[in-house]
């Protein structure tokens, strides 16, 4: 059976396990169907505590329900009359003042689940009521059908569930060295060098090899960007402003912090991450904003779930719901988006949520992608998070 140029270039990635970029795209063209933004997903990996993130600090409710974890309303970055940021949060205070971050309220799904697995599964598809077959970023790429073979990165040692798609093209990686032809592959190179300029099928195999040869080797001599980022999130942010750097038209770049899973002693580490996220988010903008990178990019910040209202016995704060999406870029409607939940209307000993998080992902699947949301999430009405 005839093979098309998109199964041609999808079989030299696997025979060379590495990707390739199309001749337009090395010639600095923009392909027909572009997408609009590339989408970078991090992930607080843990469920961060959204109340202690988005304070209420007006409200008496939080004080009482946290009589040692609540943040003194004096140490609150306000924002507006009722809601301000934690302390540590100085950057995402510096994004908001320059019309950089929009906040969503109350983010969640009906009926919560606090497991982090199963959570996490619920995030990453989109789907609560089903079992786990693909993910939401997955779907939208292969609604978007593309011949780039190079779509999307995930930072990290596995493939997550949010890019599980039938599209070729999604890479996981740690680092940009072992980004390369794998040994064994030698004698299937110089065959493709041989063969690109033959006319026919054997000629696109071999232009489609060669092109993955190139492309590989160049992302191998990548490096981390320069700049004054911060710990281990900004280690990872180095990578992705390398890669954006790197023009490869990269449709979604997905990394992840861990440490969030705060039961016991959350003050001081809590403070650590959120100092470390907020300083990281400032200099990544302030970076893409040196080129034109900032009108291409959108950040979107979440957690699998939020803690409970209550603290526990142990200063920290166990499994809850509805907590605070950011959302960081250019062109946004810099607001709040949702409503705060209340805290004399609880769900047990947590926060209703007032915002489903597919609401939100309609809104990028429409901005970033520059798709109908229905077709990829089902009827939900697009948050408007955009200018």
């Amino acid at each position: 059976m005839a093979l098309n140029r998109r199964e041609l270039l999808s079989s030299a990635i696997a025979l060379g396990g590495v990707a390739l970029v199309p001749r337009w795209l090395r010639a600095g063209e923009t392909p027909p169907g572009s997408p609009r933004r590339t989408l970078v997903f991090l992930h607080l990996v843990g469920g961060n505590d959204g109340l202690n993130t988005v304070i209420p600090y007006k409200d008496p409710r939080y004080r009482v329900l946290r009589p040692t974890l609540a943040v003194d309303a004096g140490r609150v970055r306000k924002i507006s009359d009722t809601l301000g940021l934690h302390p540590g949060l100085s950057g995402l205070e510096t994004l908001w003042k320059r019309e950089r971050l929009a906040i969503v309220n109350g983010v969640g799904y009906p009926q919560p689940n606090y497991s982090h697995f199963r959570a996490t599964e619920i995030w990453y598809t989109a789907q609560p009521e089903r079992t786990p077959v693909d993910g939401w970023i997955g779907r939208a790429l292969d609604a978007r059908e593309s011949e780039k073979p190079l779509r999307a990165v995930a930072l990290g040692k596995e493939a997550p569930l949010s890019l599980a798609c039938a599209s070729p093209g999604i890479v996981t990686m740690t680092a940009f060295s072992r980004f390369r032809l794998p040994r064994g592959m030698e004698t299937a190179a110089a065959a493709w060098n041989a063969y690109q300029n033959l006319p026919g099928r054997r000629g696109e195999v071999g232009a489609a090899g060669a092109q993955a040869i190139e492309v590989a080797d160049r992302i191998a001599k990548l490096k981390p960007a320069p700049g004054p980022f911060q710990g281990r999130l900004g280690t990872e942010f180095r990578k992705v402003l390398a890669l954006l750097r790197a023009d490869l038209d990269l449709e979604c770049i997905q990394l992840s912090l861990g440490g969030f899973d705060t039961h016991a002693g959350q003050a001081g580490p809590h403070n650590r991450l959120l100092t470390e996220l907020g300083n990281n988010l400032r200099v990544f903008q302030e970076q893409l904003e040196t080129t034109d990178l900032h009108e291409r990019v959108v950040t979107v910040v979440f957690s699998e779930f939020g803690r409970r209202v209550t603290e526990n016995l142990s200063a920290g704060t166990d499994h809850g719901s509805a907590g605070p999406v950011f959302v960081v870029g250019s062109g946004l409607a810099n607001t709040f988006h949702g409503e705060q939940p209340s805290l004399d209307d609880l769900d047990g000993e947590n926060l209703r949520f007032t915002t489903d998080f597919r609401r939100l992902y309609a809104a990028l699947v429409r901005h970033c992608f520059d798709l109908d949301p229905q077709t990829v999430l089902g009827d939900h009405e697009p948050l408007e998070l955009f200018a």
